[in-house]
């Protein structure tokens, strides 16, 4: 070992470690991987890799030779229960059912789940009809499910399985991760620097053997969570370290920590993509510039600040907002969590009389969370630029930190402003047909984003009906809407526009009002109904203007036109309906508007060659007749309609009607972008 330790201090090392490291990386990266499975397989043997139940609802990943990600429904809460008590990893499983590959995002700069199987190497999906499952799995792996099957027992099991194993899954994180805390809930460096400090001072007359042992049971903590990169970081750096101790290598502990990165990504590369290990070997590589403190508040203090300023890139270039605020939840959140939940969890597992006061912890953790996440002055919205442009930014906060100079503050703020303003000087105007599924959901932005128009939310209408079925953990569209507007700069909407209050086109409103600054709601002619009157007293709440009587919406450089004045007997044919003219194309924007207001629409209004046509119902026979495309003329006609959705939409008769058209639709196109400038239209789409 001591031969090895002048090439360990040698820099040339260091900078062949990191070349050979990144060009692995790439050639990871460029070398497109084929999967032992195809389409035609519907048997699928292997054992539980991981799972995870809610509701009715089963997913579980299984290991067979290529991992495969698959989903269950429950029939019944006896099927539940049955399967749920054999569940356990490293269990032999058979699974039959249908094979498919897994759907990219089809709305701009939001999660993409394809990408996201990629990196841990899942190529497939799998619809599952029918699985069963036997024993089998390592002493290890048994010890695993032990260990899950009695956390699952307490009434508490999300906040017991997220801060003593790692899971979250089971947790609704976003008004953590909105408040900048969702790092206290991965289990990292916090964690495993108490076990290693309660297990440095149990073993500490042991010594060296003492040590030993300690590294290996954080080897089987690691095992326990999954070997998570941002706890492999800390496990293998705390390994690594006593290795440098154990041998006298006397390498500096950044040295030894640009080990670690590097031994990481050249086990596996795609760990560079999984956002724990972004922001765990970012902020711990500024925190080597950071001088301590003995002081343990102002160390706090510094600490959280350094955290907040390092992970902007990350924070902007996966969420596109930035809570400044954390660096004051976490004064209170880091250590409330450390030395009072972090604890209590432990003593849960050993006495479970004190449960009493874990819930106590957790309803004031929560509430105080809700209350941090209605602040919003410290919030700022950062819209989508370059990746690696953020690396101007991180340099710039590194010059900062060790050298103290005001200046490099001073041009990392100056970053952040010219990123935040880029959408402010952009002269052409948008409008976007987001891919809802089954809903319709469209936005428009002026020139110089002067002003924006959401028009209608979408809504994912969930039919479970008995508490059983009902699933606590499900991704809320209006969060994946949430995350497009903030990418494209938008905070604030001076309308939303909703055109009917049917779910499907007005359900995520609520939850969107909640995250926006509104300027104004517009809502359809007709008596409001419950979802409508719901969503009144959030309004009125939060003191938005709200009406019904509304025949144009003047805006700077355009007007939008409601030009469905009529009242009918029932919400479809009540829908706003509107029209519209941006640097000469016209829009039509017909809501769930069925034949009748057609007829009425061209008996009171000329309208001659739109050139987008927003097709009525989601293609549907009431509406889009014959007669209606054949007098506007549209050159391009757009269809908001669900992927396999259970009503045929578009039917072959509206489709029929509209094949001299161009047919754009969202469930095959995904969203569709329209750019208008003064002299051209630019139509861009983002199939999933």
């Amino acid at each position: 070992m001591q031969n090895l330790k002048p090439i360990l201090q040698s820099n040339k090392f260091l900078v062949i470690l990191f070349v050979l490291t990144f060009l692995w990386c790439f050639l990871s990266f460029s070398i497109s991987s084929k999967s032992i499975f195809s389409s035609e397989q519907t048997k699928i043997e292997g054992k539980i890799f991981s799972f995870k139940v809610d509701g009715n609802f089963l997913s579980i990943t299984v290991d067979a030779k290529e991992k495969i990600q698959a989903f269950y429904y429950f029939d019944s809460l006896e099927e539940k229960t049955r399967v749920e008590s054999t569940l356990g990893y490293g269990k032999k499983i058979i699974l039959e059912g249908t094979l498919q590959k897994p759907s990219s995002s089809s709305i701009p700069h939001t999660f993409d789940y394809k990408k996201y199987l990629s990196y841990q190497k899942i190529y497939w999906t799998m619809s599952v009809d029918r699985l069963s499952i036997s024993d089998g799995g390592t002493i290890f792996e048994k010890i695993k499910t032990k260990i899950y099957q009695y956390i699952s027992q307490f009434p508490n099991k999300d906040y017991l399985l997220a801060l003593l194993l790692g899971n979250t899954s089971y947790m609704d994180l976003t008004a953590i991760q909105e408040n900048g805390i969702s790092h206290l809930f991965a289990i990292s460096g916090m964690h495993i620097s108490l076990f290693a400090v309660v297990l440095q001072k149990i073993f500490r007359k042991f010594g060296k053997k003492g040590d030993i042992f300690i590294c290996f049971f954080l080897l089987f903590y690691a095992f326990l969570v999954g070997f998570t990169p941002s706890v492999m970081r800390s496990v293998l750096l705390f390994i690594f370290l006593f290795l440098n101790d154990f041998f006298h290598l006397k390498l500096s502990k950044m040295r030894v920590f640009l080990c670690t990165f590097s031994f990481l990504l050249i086990v596996n590369p795609f760990n560079i993509m999984n956002l724990g290990f972004q922001y765990s070997f970012l902020i711990c590589f500024t925190f080597f510039f950071l001088k301590p403190s003995k002081n343990y508040w102002v160390n706090l203090l510094k600490t959280s600040t350094i955290a907040c300023l390092a992970s902007i890139p990350i924070s902007a270039i996966h969420f596109f907002e930035i809570n400044f605020l954390s660096i004051i939840w976490n004064i209170f959140f880091v250590p409330f969590v450390t030395f009072i939940m972090y604890p209590l969890c432990f003593l849960v597992m050993i006495f479970p009389f004190v449960q009493g006061l874990l819930e106590f912890s957790i309803t004031l953790f929560e509430a105080m969370n809700t209350w941090c996440q209605n602040i919003t002055l410290g919030v700022v919205v950062i819209p989508y630029i370059l990746p690696g442009l953020w690396i101007i930014f991180y340099v710039l906060l590194l010059k900062f930190l060790k050298k103290s100079k005001k200046k490099y503050l001073l041009l990392a703020l100056m970053f952040l402003l010219c990123v935040k303003v880029g959408p402010k000087i952009n002269p052409s105007a948008y409008m976007y047909f987001i891919d809802v599924g089954q809903g319709d959901s469209s936005v428009f932005i002026s020139p110089y984003q002067k002003e924006v128009l959401l028009i209608d939310t979408g809504g994912k209408i969930n039919y479970a009906t008995e508490e059983w079925e009902k699933r606590k953990n499900q991704v809320k569209l209006s969060n994946t809407i949430k995350t497009f507007l903030y990418s494209l700069g938008i905070s604030k909407l001076d309308y939303l526009i909703l055109t009917h209050g049917d779910y499907d086109h007005m359900g995520e409103a609520t939850e969107l009002v909640k995250n926006f600054k509104i300027q104004n709601v517009l809502f359809n002619k007709g008596k409001y109904n419950a979802l409508e009157k719901e969503l009144i007293k959030e309004l009125e709440k939060r003191k938005i203007h709200y009406t019904q009587d509304v025949s144009k919406i003047p805006l700077k450089q355009n007007i939008f036109y409601l030009v469905n004045a009529k009242t009918y007997n029932n919400e479809n044919d009540n829908s706003i309906v509107l029209y519209t003219k941006i640097n000469n194309t016209k829009f039509l924007l017909m809501g769930d508007a069925g034949t009748s207001v057609e007829e009425n629409l061209l008996k009171n209004i000329k309208f001659q060659n739109i050139d987008f046509l927003k097709v009525g119902h989601h293609g549907s026979d009431s509406s889009t007749s014959a007669f209606f495309v054949n007098t506007i003329k549209p050159i391009n006609s757009i269809i908001s309609v669900g992927k396999n959705n259970r009503y045929g939409h578009p039917t072959s008769k509206v489709l029929d009607n509209l094949k001299k058209t161009k047919i754009y639709r969202t469930d095959r196109d995904g969203t569709i972008k329209i750019k208008l400038d003064k002299r051209k239209t630019v139509i861009q789409t983002y199939p999933s």
